[in-house]
């Protein structure tokens, strides 16, 4: 099967034989968005960025939050914290308490 796309050589732009037509600069932008690790989420994600290695918020600007890789970690350490807080009062529950007296 042979798709007939046609190639406006004064515009820069291809048309499908559907008729979308897509310009030469929109390509060269989503290969460089892709080289650069630039996205821009949809649906639940939707406000969500990614450039890099940050992954950003909506509504947050340039200098905004970000979440990288390390903060990530850090996170996930914070929130595992109170989980490793209550493993070890259970297991010092175990042990005898001693009490200072005078």
């Amino acid at each position: 099967m042979r798709f007939n796309w046609t190639f406006d050589d004064r515009r820069q732009q291809l048309r499908s034989p559907a008729g979308t037509v897509v310009s030469v600069r929109e390509i060269a932008q989503m290969l460089a968005d892709r080289r650069d690790c630039r996205y821009d989420f949809m649906g639940e994600w939707s406000g969500w960025k990614m450039r890099r290695q940050f992954l950003i918020p909506p509504f947050s600007g340039r200098n905004g939050p970000k979440l990288t890789p390390a903060n990530a970690r850090l996170f996930l350490a914070w929130v595992k914290e109170p989980a490793r807080l209550d493993a070890l009062d259970r297991m010092q529950a175990d042990k005898p308490r001693l009490y200072l007296v005078r």
